[in-house]
């Protein structure tokens, strides 16, 4: 028997050759339009309100980061950024500095607090900027260049929030990035130089020792040769035409006169290459006591800033019992001042952006408004037919089950 017109509208627009009826399909859409429309709408306003929650505040900037070693300002290299690497993505490290800096209580602290205790947020939110990437080698024709491949200019610092900040809390993440260098810089420095000045120390007192021995020796047998010469005058007479070979050990043949020249000349030599020494030994005894105790320092809660600060403490203490008038001690003194001088500059001056960070937040969205709206539009009518077309096919399915038991009584 035909069922009727309004019952095949009802089942699933396929027909028995399992070929879709587009007229049918047509139809059961247009039937549950409302459907169709209210699932697509609900679609667009997630869509929008995702994009809408998706809301970010950016702020990036470029610091340079100039390298240190030696007592000489250089290029930042990657070898310098590994040894950064450990403490600037730490979050536990981040903490500490706020802490001691008392800016933790602060609001950009609290966000920057936020941000390390994301998984990976102190990684995504400081990245090495170098001096010219493949993409900048492609683009000018460059060949790749080892010593300019590993060479960068600075540290991309990137700060997202989901409210407006103006920029804030980069300056606040710069300033930690500034003391970390200060600290695994001068940390390697102080340690390296205190362990330096310790052994040459040690050495230069054995070479003291070895000299003083030397002395000794040599002022004795000039003792003996001028007995010598006392006891046989004529032996200091010279054959001012004899041509004299002296090889190592053959000293001896020499009249006694020459060797007695030979002798106080020799310690002549001495006492002049101990004093050298002397002078060497009471800068090595200072720098030695300043490094070790600059190094000692680096365990105190102190920012970088504030270390760079004592330090000049420091070296008066080192000084306070010795007498700058004597040459070495000033000259000592000067070129530990000149080197806490260039730390000062490297690290407080060099370190800087190139510009403010500040003013130039920005808004982005991922994906955008419209784009959001246009995918979820998509897919919420994507699924507004699929309900369409189940609930067409459930309505047929019943209708069917009900005259089927309708035949059966």
């Amino acid at each position: 028997m035909t069922q009727p017109k309004s019952q095949q509208t009802q089942q699933a627009p396929v027909t028995e050759n399992g070929e879709i009826d587009l007229r049918q399909l047509v139809s059961v859409l247009l039937k549950y339009k409302n459907i169709v429309i209210s699932v697509s709408v609900l679609g667009v306003m997630l869509g929008v309100g995702g994009s809408l929650l998706s809301t970010r505040y950016v702020t990036e900037g470029l610091l340079l980061t100039p390298g240190f070693s030696n007592g000489a300002q250089r290029t930042l290299s990657v070898r310098d950024l590994k040894r950064y690497e450990s403490v600037v993505y730490s979050g536990a490290r981040l903490e500490d500095y706020l802490r001691i800096s008392d800016q933790i209580e602060t609001l950009d602290g609290q966000r920057l607090v936020e941000m390390a205790r994301t998984p990976n947020g102190l990684k995504g939110s400081i990245n090495p900027e170098f001096a010219l990437t493949d993409k900048d080698r492609k683009a000018f024709g460059l060949a790749a260049d080892g010593d300019d491949q590993n060479s960068l200019i600075g540290l991309r610092l990137r700060y997202q929030g989901k409210e407006a900040t103006n920029g804030s809390p980069l300056p606040l993440l710069a300033e930690f990035v500034r003391d970390s260098m200060i600290r695994v810089t001068t940390e390697a420095e102080t340690l390296q130089k205190c362990s330096a000045f310790r052994a040459k120390e040690q050495e230069l007192r054995n070479a003291q020792i070895q000299a003083a021995f030397a002395i000794t020796q040599e002022e004795k047998r000039a003792k003996n040769l001028r007995e010598i010469i006392a006891r046989n005058p004529n032996a200091s007479a010279t054959e001012t035409r004899q041509i004299v070979s002296v090889e190592k050990g053959t000293e001896r043949f020499l009249s006694p006169a020459a060797q007695l020249v030979a002798a106080e000349v020799q310690i002549s030599d001495l006492r002049l290459a101990d004093a050298f020494r002397e002078r060497e030994r009471v800068a090595s005894e200072l720098k030695r006591q300043y490094y070790c105790d600059a190094n000692a320092m680096l365990a105190q809660p102190l920012s970088g800033r504030g270390y760079l600060e004592q330090l000049a403490s420091l070296q008066d203490a080192t000084f306070a019992a010795h007498d700058k008038q004597v040459d070495i001690i000033e000259q000592t003194w000067n070129e530990l001042d000149l080197e806490r001088t260039q730390w000062s500059n490297v690290f407080l001056s060099s370190v800087r952006f190139v510009a403010s960070p500040e003013g130039t937040e920005v808004k982005q969205r991922k994906p955008g408004m419209v784009l959001s709206a246009v995918l979820g539009g998509m897919l919420g009518g994507m699924l507004g037919i699929l309900i369409a077309l189940i609930r067409a096919w459930w309505r047929g399915g019943v209708k069917e089950f009900n005259a089927a038991e309708g035949r059966a009584r």
